[in-house]
């Protein structure tokens, strides 16, 4: 009796102490991972979006010919800002071990310098109504696609993973469940054996044991689903779904840009359309993978307005062409792309609240656990201590 009471006390103390550290750490993890990773992961996706914002503001300005309007100037300027703003934030919260991360911030810096600076003299060129701004402009459009929005695209994708990773494993171990359920056999056992020692039916303190283990095992197996399922919500409807989001906006972006500076060179490239076509039929795929109220619509009201700009153009008509690219009619093809990517902005910020309240769910279920399963533990290790003391003092 006496080593089955050491075994019983040294097991309860055991699953109490790995259980309370094992619930702290996922604590721990969870914390950083709204505190930190998901931060990160949303600067990313700002630098992202803000970079390529910049590039087709930086091409609807020449649509006006000469002066760019204030408004539009004033919406570069603030893209431009934001971004720089994003890159900041990014690189003070990237860990000095993320290498992979520190080179792309680097590079999307550096690029961007070079960008701004081009853009800078393609409006200069513009306002004095030189036609090689147009050529200027095209050579930042490239540089922005084919280099800074990349590598921010793998900032973006290398930051969302790791708030995905982050949330594979934050319930409780199962090895930690497992280990109480053994000890709440243990304690059933050593009633049994108990019993037949002492020829008595009930151990008033093995029985306390037992329904204190019973509700660790409760406790930390209600918490672990509620936990996981609460990351698992955060990860499907928020996360994974932000993600298309976040995709289908740089794309209509990208678009636009194609679309104007497809225009600036009144429909002499074709490749201008082409990539136009690609990249709002991928916006269609993802927006049949993930609906977003209103985006569908004003897709498909844009694609309608680029043709009647395609039409203008080879009809010779380049000042409607430009009207319908310009002006703010609703059926034209300015408030359609506006009201598409309102449509995503605000999809994208829906999504992103869903996720941290995943987070902040899956945290929540695990409070007091850790104290909880310390607390229940010692009180248990008590109860056997005192259930099988009198049994041991009847033999001496």
């Amino acid at each position: 009796m006496a080593v089955v009471a050491v075994v019983l006390i040294a097991a309860l103390l055991a699953v109490g102490a790995t259980a309370s550290k094992t619930v702290f750490d996922r604590q721990g993890q969870l914390a950083t991972l709204r505190s930190h990773t998901e931060p990160l992961a949303d600067a990313a996706q700002r630098i992202y979006g803000a970079l390529s914002f910049a590039n087709t503001t930086a091409a609807t300005a020449f649509l006006s010919g000469g002066v760019e309007p204030r408004d539009v100037r004033e919406r570069y300027e603030a893209a431009i800002g934001q971004a720089s703003a994003g890159l900041v934030t990014a690189s003070n919260g990237v860990s000095p071990n993320d290498i992979n991360s520190l080179k792309l911030l680097t590079d999307i810096s550096n690029q961007l310098a070079v960008y701004t600076g081009i853009v800078a003299v393609a409006q200069t060129n513009n306002r004095a109504g030189s036609p090689i701004g147009v050529a200027y402009l095209n050579e930042s459009s490239a540089l922005m696609q084919q280099g800074i929005l990349p590598a921010a695209e793998r900032l973006y994708a290398s930051q969302s993973s790791a708030v995905t990773t982050s949330g594979h494993s934050v319930g409780v171990s199962r090895v930690v469940i497992a280990m109480a359920v053994l000890v709440l056999v243990m304690l059933l056992l050593s009633q049994v054996m108990l019993a037949r020692h002492s020829h008595r039916r009930f151990n008033s303190g093995l029985a306390l044991a037992s329904v204190l283990m019973a509700v660790l095992v409760v406790w930390l197996t209600v918490a672990s689903l509620v936990s996981t399922h609460a990351l698992t919500t955060a990860r499907t409807q928020g996360g994974e779904p932000m993600n298309t989001a976040v995709h289908a906006r740089i794309l209509a972006q990208q678009a636009r840009a194609e679309e104007v500076l497809g225009l600036l060179k009144r429909g002499s490239d074709s490749m201008s359309d082409m990539r136009f076509d690609e990249r709002t039929a991928q916006i269609g795929w993802l927006l049949d993978e993930h609906r977003v109220d209103g985006a569908a619509d004003a897709l498909h009201g844009w694609m309608q307005s680029h043709d009647e700009i395609k039409n203008k153009l080879a009809a010779g008509d380049y000042g409607g062409a430009v009207a319908i690219a310009q002006d703010d009619a609703p059926q034209d093809s300015t408030a359609q792309f506006t009201k598409l990517d309102t449509a995503l902005r605000d999809d994208i910020t829906a999504l992103r609240e869903r996720q941290r309240d995943g987070i902040a769910d899956a945290y929540t279920a695990l409070n007091l656990l850790p104290f909880g399963a310390a607390a229940l533990s010692v009180l248990a290790a008590l109860a056997v201590a005192a259930g099988i003391a009198p049994r041991l003092s009847e033999y001496h």
